[in-house]
């Protein structure tokens, strides 16, 4: 370990600074037009006017997406560590488990006779999207509610319109407005959820639901990113997407969008960064007596980089006897199991869509095409406090 650590440092601190200037200045961004945004003079002196022109093309591009999706991963994984940080707390996901909330204050809609209370988790939830949705958080092309139809009508109206990028998405079949959230919020529920955290309850229910809509916000918005590598993948072999869709070929469709070897390299890397974000980094590669001696900071960067990644490759090793804040092989499973697939059936129905058909029944945004997760809800196992 100490020799993989030490070439670690050497390689990294070597290249700290070209590589640290070089990913800042050639990010492609995926928000909103920055008409809006204020200029400053050192802004104006340090970035080239040329650097904000971003063509859709390059937006859609293999490798920017494949850029957006990894740090994603991280977004993920943090998530997760967060959540499993608390017990299940069956009771926050409980219709009326702490009686009849009603609805969030700014929700448009009004629970209808016979519907059940919402749970702690559906009310926290919406008042969020009520909230995130008068700041134009749906607007954008990559954000999707999970209850939209509590939604108001549009943002608040004093903020200006954000300008996104034109055609990223096709309008065609509806294919852009597709959403999987109902799918993946069962999943979360009956299968991530008790995955990651130990049964019981610790009394923790508004962290806990916190924690819960940012994991599952990250999650929605990784699958549902699926319809821009869809949308890629369309453009460089359209004629071949078209016929497959003709032919009703939802196995050919795909059959012809899976690269396993990036699938593969997608789990090794999951796994290897739970491993390395999920526990103490080994202070033994990076001794405190000897951090003042580091004056460069590349150099501490690398330090610590290597330490980080000693400390990835011992939780690898020791995986059977797992230490860590979240088991890297259960993070592994939620990608190869969870996400993955869910992405897949995001973009089979895109692309149906894209190319002028409805997608096969089993692709439908209400459930997986393979459901292979089992639910685990039965491991709860708790009595509910009276209300």
């Amino acid at each position: 370990r100490s020799t993989i650590a030490s070439l670690l440092v050497a390689s990294i601190a070597s290249n700290a600074s070209p590589a640290v200037n070089a990913f800042a200045m050639s990010g492609l961004g995926w928000g909103p037009s920055p008409k809006h945004m204020a200029s400053t003079t050192s802004r104006k002196a340090t970035i080239d006017d040329t650097a904000e022109c971003v063509k859709n093309v390059d937006l859609l591009s293999l490798d920017s997406i494949r850029s957006t999706l990894i740090r994603q991963e991280e977004t993920i994984i943090f998530a997760a560590i967060e959540r499993s940080q608390y017990r299940r707390n069956h009771i926050v996901y409980t219709s009326g488990g702490f009686g009849d909330l009603g609805v969030p204050l700014g929700a448009k809609a009004a629970l209808q006779d016979g519907e059940e209370p919402l749970s702690f988790l559906e009310y926290i939830c919406i008042g969020t999207e009520v909230l995130h949705c008068g700041v134009r958080r749906y607007t954008s092309p990559q954000e999707y509610p999970f209850f939209p139809k509590f939604l108001p009508d549009g943002p608040l109206p004093g903020l200006p319109e954000l300008e996104y990028p034109v055609d990223l998405l096709s309008p065609i079949g509806d294919a852009c407005h597709s959403n999987f959230n109902e799918i993946l919020l069962d999943k979360y529920l009956k299968w991530v959820v008790p995955s990651i955290s130990a049964s019981g309850d610790d009394e923790q229910h508004g962290s806990t639901v916190l924690a819960d809509i940012a994991l599952l916000q990250a999650l929605s918005k990784r699958a549902h990113f699926g319809k821009f590598v869809a949308e890629s993948k369309y453009r460089s072999d359209p004629e071949e997407y078209q016929r497959l869709v003709d032919a009703g070929d939802a196995d050919g469709v795909m059959e012809l969008l899976t690269n396993a070897v990036v699938e593969a390299r997608v789990l090794r890397r999951a796994r290897i960064k739970a491993s390395t974000y999920g526990r103490e980094p080994l202070m033994t590669q990076l001794p405190i007596e000897k951090a003042d001696q580091i004056s460069d900071s590349a150099n501490f960067v690398a330090a610590a980089a290597a330490s980080a990644v000693a400390s990835a490759f011992q939780m690898i090793d020791q995986s059977d006897d797992f230490q860590g804040k979240v088991d890297p092989a259960i993070v592994q499973d939620i990608y190869e199991k969870f996400v993955i697939p869910l992405t897949k059936d995001v973009e089979v129905d895109y692309l149906f869509r894209r190319c002028g058909r409805d997608p096969p029944s089993e692709y439908a945004p209400d459930r997986m095409s393979k459901d292979t997760l089992p639910d685990l809800r039965e491991d709860f196992c708790i009595t509910l406090p009276p209300v």
